[in-house]
């Protein structure tokens, strides 16, 4: 089983003309009725007695995704892998993935609450984006390699992922506490609207300098915030409620920080992974300091530039690929 987690992250939206809450109304919206079809139960229950036969049976329902499922997320060959078959029986009959499975059952036996949750943010996608499709959801295993994966017009969730923060396979796995704590059912919507996001608008910054990663990365939270108004902070920048406390009192000193150093305008990517990469803390600044500042910051760069620019639409915000000039519209200072 693999250690990595490969999880997804996403982008933008407008609130209103004014841009003074999130909270839009969008019981008038329509959405198709939600399905969320159980890879995992199908794939579990397949007919190993005829397994050629169960996989085309599986390649039928769940269409394309199918064979990336079994190329990319289980590693086990496309679907002119003569032997995907065979590799699909042997991952089914692993104790470790039954044991897992047979957590995944138990603790989602009943998924309607997931299905709400989807539904209330699909309608505030179509609200801010009438005219782009909705994806498919579907559950999932992947083996303990990815939590969300966005592809062929489908969002899988991988329920081994979210087990809760004590389940026993996490530290077998030798995956750390600040990844576990948000490994919960609660996490799974803004994980999936992230990762939806970034596949709907993938980075198109003219600059892969630090301020234009922030500012990219600053988007895909306040869409995040857009689609998920009702949910936790903390949920969705995976923050405890120190670590955001934390990011409030020193916005100032962590924004000079950046600016002194000069480093707003530097490619160096091992200079920009110090404040974009996933960590217990920024060692930069201190062990109180959550990971991610740099996404933090710059999604208070994003709030500011459409509060001051009130006449900016989504779709304007959207194709802008001049962090400069969005930051310099955005008249960002925070204060000490």
């Amino acid at each position: 089983m693999k250690k990595s987690i490969a999880y997804i992250i996403i982008m933008v939206v407008l609130i209103s003309c004014t841009h003074e809450s999130l909270k839009v109304d969008v019981s008038e919206v329509t959405v198709p009725e939600m399905t969320i079809n159980r890879l995992e139960q199908d794939v579990f229950n397949m007919d190993t007695l005829h397994p050629d036969v169960a996989v085309q049976q599986l390649k039928k329902k769940y269409g394309n995704f199918f064979n990336s499922y079994l190329a990319g997320v289980l590693n086990n060959g496309g679907m002119h892998d003569s032997s995907k078959a065979n590799k699909l029986k042997l991952f089914i009959s692993d104790r470790d993935m039954r044991e897992a499975y047979s957590d995944c059952q138990k603790a989602y036996s009943d998924i309607n609450d997931l299905k709400e949750e989807f539904t209330q943010s699909f309608k505030y996608y179509r609200h801010y984006f009438p005219a782009k499709p909705l994806p498919k959801v579907i559950t999932m295993m992947s083996g303990f390699n990815y939590s969300i994966v966005t592809l062929d017009s489908t969002i899988a969730i991988g329920l081994e992922m979210y087990l809760g923060s004590t389940n026993k396979f996490y530290p077998m796995l030798g995956l750390p506490h600040y990844k576990t704590n948000f490994m919960t059912r609660e996490s799974i919507l803004p994980d999936a609207m992230r990762g939806w996001m970034m596949n709907e608008f993938p980075y198109m910054m003219d600059k892969g300098d630090f301020l234009s990663e922030i500012i990219y990365m600053g988007k895909i939270m306040y869409l995040t915030d857009a689609l998920t108004p009702d949910l936790a902070d903390t949920l969705k920048t995976q923050y405890t409620q120190k670590q955001t406390a934390y990011c409030t009192k020193n916005e100032f000193n962590m924004w000079s920080y950046f600016i002194a150093q000069k480093l707003l305008y530097t490619t160096d990517h091992a200079e920009i992974m110090k404040f974009t990469s996933d960590g217990p803390f920024t060692s930069a600044f201190s062990k109180e300091a959550p990971p991610r500042v740099g996404y933090w910051i710059g999604r208070q760069i994003i709030k500011q530039y459409l509060k001051n620019n009130p006449d900016i639409t989504i779709e304007q915000m959207m194709k802008e690929k001049d962090g400069q000039k969005i930051l310099t519209k955005a008249k960002y200072k925070p204060g000490k």
